[in-house]
């Protein structure tokens, strides 16, 4: 009879022992890694959506990379504007100063050159990462600049990209390929700003970069042979030209605020993907903590009685041998 029961609790001792030691494998492979499911075998359905959602974050990432580049492409491009209207600005008061009796034009038309290339260099400069969104020396000028700002995966799993862009050929300013494609290069018709009741053209332009297709018309500059009409027709191309620069800026600086603001929400879906993750296969290290004791509790005793079962049953044969 003794042996019986010895038996029974051999065998649950057993049993538990068995028990404790799987899931304290199970428990501390968990606690290692602080997954909760860290393969499809530990929970298909969980791990195949916590992928996908992995997947998203490494494009949101790459995402998120873009638009701080295009954000630093469109900084640039707008302090360049914004200087270059400073600096059209002051070619203005040069010329209305040309009207004066009495001023010394030579001086005159000298600051303005001197204005002319610092706008050249100002805009020339304003390259990030390679690109220039206000200089062209392309022979193809491309359509549009586009930031990359969002993305929709479909039902069947295809990524595709939405975009925001900036037609070129509002920001083109200087375009050595081809003048007649540069806000400041291209001749300006003054007839259609300052018109005289005639259909006749007269056509201006700003800079001269020796552009391979040169543009027609008459530089913007003075000398004593400038007429009060020509001074006129000249101040209207620039302020024609002052005006689209404003406009541009304006257009850089609403497309900077909506990156701006891609760029805020990106980073919170980021977020979102990284806890929804989390909740579908990271393990709760309270929970697994707790259970990791449990068990190594459970095998401890499991342990301590089996060896005092086998103890005793020694004992047993030594008192009736």
């Amino acid at each position: 009879m003794s042996k019986i029961m010895t038996v029974g609790y051999v065998q649950s001792a057993l049993q538990t022992l068995l028990f404790a030691s799987d899931n304290l494998e199970e428990t501390q492979k968990r606690t290692a890694s602080g997954l909760a499911v860290e393969s499809a075998a530990d929970n298909a359905g969980y791990w195949s959506a916590a992928t996908n959602m992995t997947s998203d974050q490494s494009v949101l990432g790459s995402i998120g990379d873009a638009l701080n580049l295009g954000a630093s492409k469109l900084d640039t491009a707008y302090e360049a504007v914004t200087s270059s209207i400073n600096i059209m600005d002051e070619i203005t008061s040069q010329l209305v100063t040309a009207y004066e009796e009495g001023t010394d034009r030579d001086a005159l038309n000298g600051r303005i050159s001197s204005l002319k290339e610092n706008l050249n260099s100002v805009l020339q400069a304003a390259t990030f990462s390679g690109d220039n969104w206000l200089y062209n020396s392309d022979e193809i000028l491309g359509a549009s600049k586009t930031i990359p700002t969002s993305f929709q995966r479909s039902v069947s799993g295809a990524v595709s990209l939405s975009y925001v862009s900036v037609d070129t050929a509002d920001t083109t300013l200087i375009d050595s390929a081809d003048a007649n494609r540069g806000l400041l290069t291209g001749a300006i018709d003054a007839n259609t700003l300052n018109s005289d009741g005639t259909a006749t053209s007269r056509n201006y332009y700003l800079l001269d970069v020796d552009s391979t297709i040169a543009t027609t018309g008459t530089s913007i500059a003075v000398s004593d042979a400038t007429t009060s009409a020509e001074l006129d027709d000249m101040i209207a191309v620039v302020g024609h030209l002052t005006d689209r620069l404003n406009q541009l800026a304006s257009s850089l600086g609403t497309v900077s605020a909506r990156v701006d603001q891609q760029t805020g929400f990106v980073k919170s879906l980021q977020d979102i993907l990284d806890k929804g993750v989390g909740r579908l296969v990271d393990a709760d290290m309270e929970e697994e903590s707790t259970k990791l004791a449990a068990y190594q509790t459970q095998q401890s005793l499991s342990s301590q009685l089996l060896s005092l079962l086998n103890g005793h049953q020694q004992s047993t044969r030594v008192l009736f041998s």
